[in-house]
């Protein structure tokens, strides 16, 4: 059973991956740091903050380097805001490649997962979370629509058309 609900999960996560990247390639560069109101956020934190999740999870869950985690934390973590100035943050083709290798490493991890590890109990600290391990990446994937929910927000307060997933 477990291999059918790693195969979903991946499915899910691959379907969620390429929708929420058709959102942010159709976004012009120069508009990335655009708020479609005061304390929205907007594209580049967004980039910045679904990458800094996956690392994360990576750290505290699979047991990876937490570098890129420790890097990128304050400026995209939970309670971090979105800041109006370009200057705050890495140049965008840096944090694509940031969003592109973490999400990357963060589907493999997601492709090694046993059946116990899927099924079993989740760590302590999750638990108010999610009950097992495939129930947090469930609801990590709510947790990326609702940001897709957000990006659709930026993208029509810019005059840009629909994305079709």
């Amino acid at each position: 059973m477990a291999e059918l609900l790693r195969n979903q999960l991946l499915a899910a996560f691959d379907w969620t991956d390429k929708a929420v990247d058709d959102l942010f390639t159709g976004i012009p560069a120069e508009e990335f740091l655009h708020q479609p109101c005061p304390g929205a956020n907007h594209a580049l934190w967004t980039l910045g903050h679904l990458a800094t999740v996956n690392q994360y999870f990576l750290k505290t869950l699979a047991g990876r380097d937490g570098t890129l985690f420790e890097r990128y934390k304050e400026m995209f973590f939970a309670k971090s805001q979105p800041m109006s100035d370009a200057a705050s943050y890495p140049p965008l083709d840096v944090l694509r490649d940031y969003f592109k290798t973490s999400r990357a490493a963060f589907r493999s991890w997601v492709e090694s997962l046993s059946d116990e590890q899927l099924t079993g109990p989740a760590p302590e600290e999750f638990k108010k979370f999610a009950p097992t391990l495939g129930n947090i990446l469930m609801r990590l994937l709510w947790h990326e629509g609702m940001h897709y929910g957000q990006l659709t927000v930026i993208r029509k307060s810019l005059g840009l058309k629909p994305v079709r997933i």
